[in-house]
């Protein structure tokens, strides 16, 4: 361990906010002070609990979170929503319906410690930052170590949540369509807590009609984050824009339009 990890360890575990750097005699700021500011900084700060997330890097770079962090909260009165973000269009249907009936939304993400990514959705929590603070809405980032237990990590992260925010957690949220066995899932597995999926089983019109208008009002484009795969076999490259003329293709082809069967995923994003 180096000198500045012991003088680390030990200005934590003191309590302080900061330490002398034996080098430079200037004075440091602990991981404890700055998960006190609630984001990382964009600084490169020397013990960034956030993994440098807002740092400029050229590329996508690693990102080292090593336990759950919340990011961009702001104290609100009221119970909250958990809603599980996955940087999708589902995800932003249903943050929006929340946000309209007036909930507190608290988003959560996974992402693997290895690829700093959201898995299968294959986004990096970098765009999840991003979104996070242009939606102006709290972030809590799980990260999931390889053969950690998922319900565990989770369950750390929605502990988090209660300390950091003094709120209840109201209900988990999920953007889950029409898949029932994955909804009932759900159910079992957070038996602990109210599970709503309030898109569930709405007409697709309905909710493409919906997505349009939000993408025109909040100057967003949705991309594909993951290839598709069409019944000739052959695919729709990432990066591809989610359009109604995509949709319409999908369609004719007969892929689902809203790619709830695991077909694609995509990308909300500020132009």
């Amino acid at each position: 361990m180096s000198s500045t990890d012991e003088l680390h360890r030990f200005a934590s575990s003191e309590g302080l906010d900061t330490y002398i750097d034996p080098t430079t005699g200037y004075q440091v700021l602990t991981s404890d002070a700055l998960l006190k500011k609630g984001k990382c900084c964009g600084n490169s700060c020397r013990h960034c609990p956030y993994g440098h997330i807002n740092v400029e890097r050229s590329g996508a770079a690693h990102v080292s979170i090593k336990k759950p962090v919340l990011m961009n909260w702001t104290p609100k009165n009221g119970a909250v929503d958990v809603l599980f973000w996955s940087g999708g269009k589902d995800s932003f249907l249903t943050l929006n319906h929340l946000l309209e009936e007036g909930k507190n939304v608290v988003l959560l993400t996974s992402f693997g410690a290895l690829t700093s990514r959201v898995s299968i959705q294959d986004i990096h929590i970098k765009d999840i930052s991003k979104q996070s603070e242009f939606f102006k809405v709290p972030l809590c980032l799980v990260t999931l170590q390889p053969n950690s237990d998922y319900k565990q990590s989770i369950e750390e992260g929605l502990e988090l949540i209660k300390i950091k925010t003094g709120a209840h957690i109201e209900r988990l949220v999920f953007g889950d369509l029409h898949l029932r066995d994955i909804r009932q899932w759900r159910v079992e597995t957070w038996s602990d807590y109210e599970v709503a999926t309030p898109l569930f089983d709405l007409p697709y019109e309905q909710l493409l009609g919906k997505l349009w208008k939000l993408i025109d009002q909040k100057n967003l484009s949705i991309s594909l984050s993951t290839e598709v795969g069409l019944p000739d076999a052959s695919t729709i490259p990432v990066g591809t824009p989610y359009t109604p003329a995509l949709v319409d293709r999908f369609k004719t082809l007969g892929v689902d339009p809203m790619l709830e069967n695991g077909e694609g995923h995509t990308l909300v994003f500020p132009k």
